[in-house]
């Protein structure tokens, strides 16, 4: 446990790619999202929606997946185990999470008590992310930070046990997998039913439920590829 701590101060050390630029670029999108609605606030009918939240998972994303292919090398070659390894980035995954959760549900608050930031604006507080119950609100913001880790976590090892190729491998099987499925729905005409599925869904299933189903498989499947993985 001693050295998953340790892995996990490592991350760290690079603070820039997990504290300044996620917040930095989220800082940037939401101060240009309000001053583009407060300009044409008077001609909007409707309430204002952006999506520059997401920014903020993107770039986690980025380094989930750069702490893996810059940092492992370096760990497995101070002597610490692939086990200790991947603890020790789970726990910084889950900690800043928690963390990043909180922060963003705060914000959110604000953005509610303040109407908006005075022009009616949901940044922090999307529609599909805002559910009633407190506790399932900010895992709303904290699982998707999971989600994207274990993400991160899995195309990093790929890369690093299989190289490019491994890469390219993955990347046929998605958009043959995906292509397949999109061309089985419209042949069979099930495009309706499957948006009609995805609208029934509750905010607190597609941003908890589901979310957290799949990061369970994801961390399973990393884990496993990890322990054969070459720094």
């Amino acid at each position: 446990m001693n050295r998953a701590l340790t892995v996990a101060r490592l991350q760290f050390v690079d603070w820039p790619s997990v504290v300044a630029w996620p917040w930095g670029i989220l800082a940037l999108s939401f101060v240009i999202n309000l001053a583009l609605f407060a300009s044409m606030n008077e001609n909007v009918d409707v309430e204002p929606t952006t999506g520059g939240l997401l920014s903020i998972y993107v770039v986690m994303f980025v380094a989930c997946v750069s702490s893996i292919t810059q940092d492992f090398p370096f760990a497995i070659g101070l002597g610490i185990s692939r086990r200790s390894f991947y603890l020790g980035n789970v726990l910084q995954y889950v900690g800043q999470a928690i963390a990043y959760a909180a922060v963003l549900y705060l914000l959110a608050m604000a953005e509610q008590a303040t109407d908006g930031w005075g022009i009616d604006l949901r940044f922090f507080g999307l529609p599909f992310l805002w559910v009633e119950h407190p506790v399932l609100r900010f895992l709303g913001f904290a699982i998707p930070f999971l989600l994207l880790g274990f993400l991160g976590i899995a195309i990093a090892v790929v890369f690093k046990r299989w190289g490019v190729n491994g890469m390219l491998t993955l990347s046929t099987v998605a958009l043959v997998g995906l292509g397949g499925l999109a061309v089985l729905a419209t042949w069979l005409r099930w495009w309706p039913a499957i948006v009609g599925w995805f609208a029934d869904q509750s905010g607190a299933a597609l941003l908890v439920g589901w979310p957290a189903l799949l990061t369970l498989p994801l961390a399973v499947l990393s884990y496993l590829a990890i322990r054969r993985a070459q720094p």
